[in-house]
């Protein structure tokens, strides 16, 4: 079936654009809203990635009172929709708007209901791991400090469960996020090169090594491309982390809203 992204991006949601005018975050449904079906929809195309409460997991969490690429209705409605460039988020137009309707709404009751996590551990002594013991800002940035060869955690905590940041930290390559795969790549004339592809198309493909150096090469020019995607660049923390500093370390992560 042929699929016009702005054909279906232009289809009126009304229901999702009176949604927040008239709920009450107190109550069980948005007027005009059949909950259990919205909640239906949300666990079958939804939680697989956000988790069944919205809490996060693979994708980021949706139990918050703001959505960093959703600030109103219609562009709740269009991520879920049209999905997000560039990210793991995928389009869900074969839901149609009334599917993407009740998840909208489903989304934004938990947001109307959404309590801050409460994560045991010390957030401070934490902040001191990630930048000491862990080394972590050597590949990962937050606001302007670290490097960024990994993924940006400015907002780790409102994207990723606790369960699921420690998952990440003691088991790297249970999840490889595809815009940082590792790569290995060798030039015809026997140069080396090791890091994360950054973009690849037919004919060429942009790697950046972990000291900071770029490079594009034209695939006509490789003799060699090897490409990890289950395989991550981040070390296990399993056995570098004692299990109250392990929690230390997921608490300060977990802290870690960005705009909300």
């Amino acid at each position: 079936m042929y699929y016009n992204a702005n054909r279906f991006a232009m289809l009126p949601l009304l229901p999702l654009l009176m949604f927040l005018s008239q709920a009450n975050p107190a109550a069980a449904a948005p007027p005009g809203i059949d909950l259990a079906r919205a909640k239906r929809v949300f666990d079958t195309s939804c939680a697989g990635c956000h988790g069944p409460e919205g809490r996060g997991g693979k994708g980021p969490s949706l139990a918050v009172p703001k959505l960093r690429h959703a600030r109103t209705d219609e562009e709740l409605g269009q991520v879920i929709l049209l999905g997000l460039p560039g990210t793991e988020m995928p389009p869900s137009w074969h839901l149609g708007i009334e599917g993407v309707t009740l998840a909208a709404a489903y989304v934004r009751v938990l947001g109307a209901n959404a309590t801050p996590p409460q994560v045991a551990g010390d957030i401070v002594k934490g902040k001191e791991l990630f930048r000491g013991k862990g080394a972590c800002a050597g590949c990962h940035t937050i606001g302007a400090e670290g490097r960024a060869y990994g993924p940006d955690l400015s907002d780790i905590g409102a994207r990723r469960s606790a369960a699921g940041l420690r998952e990440s930290l003691i088991e790297p390559n249970a999840e490889v996020a595809e815009s940082f795969v590792p790569v290995r790549a060798v030039t015809r004339q026997g140069e080396k090169v090791s890091g994360i592809r950054l973009n690849e198309d037919n004919f060429t493909i942009q790697i950046l090594e972990a000291s900071g150096r770029f490079h594009s090469f034209r695939k006509s020019a490789l003799s060699e491309l090897q490409e990890s995607p289950t395989e991550s660049t981040m070390p296990s923390y399993k056995t570098i982390f004692p299990e109250g500093e392990l929690q230390d370390l997921v608490a300060y992560l977990s802290s870690l809203r960005g705009e909300q």
